[in-house]
């Protein structure tokens, strides 16, 4: 047989990775040595790898490909790092009075305190006051084995999806740093009691918080007290100053005492915070292997999850301890006549078991919805009757922090409703949630979530909330509508549906993104509160970026167009 003389022909990859895991065609780079025009565009890498047509989910990539990812993210690290090293550290603000009040600034003396906003790219000595989205929103350890035609919406899912399709998301929202090692831990040996403060140093097992110890003085640890009331308990509304000062806390709990030392210094005092860190683990690894009980320890451990360090994983644990503990406690337990002769200080105590067991529940609702695992904690008697808990303060005012905590269970129940409506065909045969008439529930859905609105805004105005409180409230409003009406064009967000999607639930996800986004640029940041927000905050707001990025497909098949800029 006669050998063709024809030139085999040699077919590379069609579309770079980008446009690949878009669906769409790459326009712009047919001979693959200039960037194509989405890339270009978008500014972000063109990259042509060759494809495995075929690869079923599950699969294992090649040790080629996985080599040249390996490769890519060393040189994406090394660009970052030496990005990192270009920026100066902030300098400290000029000293003046500072007034406790959320939407006011707090200046010091130079170097003693910094409230500054740190920089894009923070360099080496500023790695710990790093901020990244909620645990596993962005781990793309299980890269090569997740299920690539996964499209649910769940914001974990949502963003990690779109950080490995286009890699600026990553140096947006979680710059790579360097690995910093993991605390230490002593194998302390001691009385399992933490009902009792004890300066004595007699037992070398024993340990001690942090002024005891030397690493903050008396004076010191006062002022960083009123910071953490002033710039951290807003976002977590778990305290209330009427009864946690610095004295009734250290006298109740030193593992309670070193954990809010250790948050005011991971802001305000980042010299001191390794070493407070370090002593907080101690007494929270202490805490579990003696099985120390008590509200102040449950707080402790939410305390560990709201300011833990970005390589941090354990935010499932924690939560999950503090919830199972405060049951145990009967944190729950639901007074609907409180005692005759109940005291002042007694009412303080009841309303601070009732408050951490609500709050709980509350993050409990918000990491479920975050990352779809199932909640733990179910409504009860204490959370049906929580419309009305920030009234019972007896004689006190009602308090803005009370009105939130409030606020927020009632809406944590109005997305547990509307969710249990999706899935509530999950696991039967042939019935999925698009057996669901969604404008029907939808309709009603954002109509309570309206109700919900302005109901809570007149309760705030009642407890003289100010604009940081009437902010905070819109901002998971808005969230959780966004979230909830993702539902009404899932089916109609992929590339390759025919699906039309609605047109209700789309106007409600773009007004929802835009405007979140809104209060975090604008009122948030005005307000010197922007960078005090937890990891949750960081997961929202990347959420709405994220989404409004994929909404310009839908909408574009809707015959609509939405300024996303």
């Amino acid at each position: 047989m006669p050998v063709s003389s024809k030139t085999p022909v040699v077919r590379g990859a069609r579309a770079c990775t980008v446009c690949r895991a878009a669906k769409m065609k790459c326009v712009g780079a047919e001979d693959g040595q200039q960037p194509c025009q989405r890339c270009k565009r978008t500014g972000v890498d063109c990259i042509f790898e060759k494809h495995r047509r075929g690869r079923k989910p599950g699969s294992k990539l090649s040790e080629a490909s996985k080599m040249l990812r390996r490769l890519e993210k060393g040189l994406n690290n090394a660009k970052l790092k030496s990005q990192a090293h270009d920026v100066s550290p902030p300098t400290s603000a000029e000293s003046s009075k500072y007034r406790l009040r959320p939407g006011e600034a707090y200046d010091s003396p130079p170097g003693q305190y910094s409230n500054e906003l740190p920089p894009l790219n923070l360099p080496g000595e500023h790695r710990s006051e790093g901020r990244k989205p909620m645990e596993g929103a962005l781990d793309e350890d299980d890269e090569d084995t997740e299920d690539e035609k996964d499209e649910s919406m769940f914001p974990v899912n949502l963003i990690r999806r779109e950080n490995r399709r286009h890699s600026f998301f990553k140096t947006i929202l979680n710059p790579t740093e360097q690995e910093v090692p993991a605390p230490s831990y002593r194998n302390d040996r001691a009385n399992s009691s933490a009902s009792t403060y004890t300066s004595s140093s007699s037992n070398p097992n024993q340990l001690l918080d942090p002024v005891a110890s030397g690493i903050i003085d008396e004076a010191n640890a006062k002022v960083l007290f009123d910071l953490v009331f002033l710039r951290l308990n807003p976002f977590i509304n778990l305290f209330d100053p009427a009864l946690h000062s610095p004295e009734y806390i250290r006298s109740k709990s030193p593992f309670l005492y070193t954990t809010l030392l250790m948050a005011g210094c991971k802001f305000f005092k980042p010299e001191s915070f390794k070493a407070c860190q370090k002593l907080a683990h101690e007494f929270g690894v202490r805490a579990f292997a003696e099985s120390w009980k008590s509200v102040e320890v449950c707080q402790a451990y939410a305390c560990l999850m709201y300011w833990k360090e970005p390589e941090d994983t354990r935010t499932w644990t924690y939560i999950g301890y503090a919830c199972r503990m405060a049951v145990e406690l009967g944190l729950n337990r639901y007074v609907a006549t409180p005692p005759p002769n109940e005291t002042e200080f007694q009412l303080l105590e009841r309303r601070n078991r009732e408050r951490t067991y609500l709050v709980l529940f509350v993050h409990d609702r918000s990491l479920s919805t975050q990352t779809g695992r199932q909640w733990m904690l179910p409504e009860d008697d204490l959370v049906r009757h929580s419309n009305t808990w920030h009234e019972e303060n007896g004689s006190m005012p009602i308090r803005p922090e009370d009105v939130i905590v409030a606020a927020f269970v009632n809406l944590r129940r109005i997305a547990a409703e509307t969710t249990d409506v999706f899935y509530m065909h999950k696991g039967v045969p042939g019935a999925t949630h698009m057996d669901v008439n969604k404008e029907v529930v939808l309709r009603n859905c954002n109509g309570k979530l309206t109700q919900w609105m302005d109901t809570w805004q007149h309760e705030m105005r009642r407890a003289n909330g100010e604009t940081f409180h009437m902010a905070f409230l819109s901002f998971f409003r808005l969230y959780v509508r966004l979230f909830l009406n993702s539902f009404g064009i899932q089916a109609s967000m992929s590339p390759s549906s025919r699906t039309s999607p609605s047109l209700q639930a789309l106007s409600a996800c773009y007004t929802s993104a835009m405007e979140n986004l809104q209060i975090v640029s604008n009122d948030f940041a005005q307000m010197s509160m922007l960078r005090y927000g937890q990891d949750s905050v960081t997961t929202m707001t990347a959420y709405s970026a994220v989404f409004l990025l994929k909404v310009r497909h839908t909408a574009s098949l809707a015959g609509l167009t939405f300024d996303t800029h």
